[in-house]
């Protein structure tokens, strides 16, 4: 079996949210040297399992992944979408043990880093350690993201709101989405049913803040989607 390549940060398009600000080229090389691209996921292959050990963070570096995790009663929840640039992992490190499994959404990359040897070599760089709390409470940020949201229609915009902000960052269409994952898996993230997803998105499609085609969707009113979420008024 052979291993995996080794990744080269300084060309990667999402080196501005994966890597510490400010950091020199031999600090890179030495990141570089601990950095490996994973083999190549396809659709629902499962790359993580809950509660395996941890040893890895990984980053995605393209396609996109969810994280699902098991309640007691054997009930699934999707927990998280991960995009391109996002670190999956993070909350692995106190516990040592992942709290959730991760499946492939499509065909998918990430970048893997040994953790001991992510810690040693931080030791070295303070912009890497800096680095790490910001990704940590970036993460925190993204999980309670529209959490007090009321209604299933402020649940759903925020959603949507959300997506296409994470899109924008990345330098992607804040407008223009590809959903990637299933109706289904909206309707776990969010708590709801997928019936009340479709007869929303239908009812965002009549006021025209939205027009969906299969897994394409556009965005055609980003305020009165805003406003939709409960965070903003007309």
């Amino acid at each position: 079996m052979s291993s995996p390549a080794k990744h080269n940060c300084s060309v990667c398009s999402l080196k501005k949210i994966c890597l510490p600000t400010g950091v020199g080229k031999d600090e890179l090389e030495r990141l570089e040297a601990l950095v490996q691209d994973t083999k190549v996921h396809h659709t629902s292959d499962e790359v993580i399992r809950q509660e395996s050990p941890f040893r890895n963070l990984y980053a995605v570096k393209s396609g996109m992944y969810k994280s699902v995790k098991l309640n007691d009663l054997g009930e699934e929840r999707v927990v998280g979408f991960h995009l391109p640039g996002d670190i999956i992992g993070l909350d692995a490190i106190y516990t040592k043990t992942y709290s959730s499994s991760l499946v492939a959404l499509t065909t998918s990359v990430l970048c893997q880093f040994n953790y001991d040897q992510l810690v040693l070599l931080s030791a070295k760089m303070p912009t890497l350690q800096a680095q790490l709390m910001r990704l940590s409470s970036k993460e925190i940020n993204i999980a309670n993201a529209f959490q007090n949201a009321q209604t299933a229609e402020q649940k759903l915009a925020g959603f949507i709101h959300n997506l296409s902000a994470r899109n924008a960052e990345r330098g992607f269409s804040s407008t223009q989405l590809i959903l990637s994952m299933s109706r289904q898996d909206i309707a776990s993230h969010i708590g709801m049913a997928p019936e009340t997803i479709s007869r929303i998105l239908k009812q965002f499609q009549s006021n025209d803040i939205l027009i969906i085609n299969k897994r394409e969707m556009k965005i055609l009113d980003p305020a009165r989607l805003l406003i939709s979420t409960g965070c903003a008024h007309a």
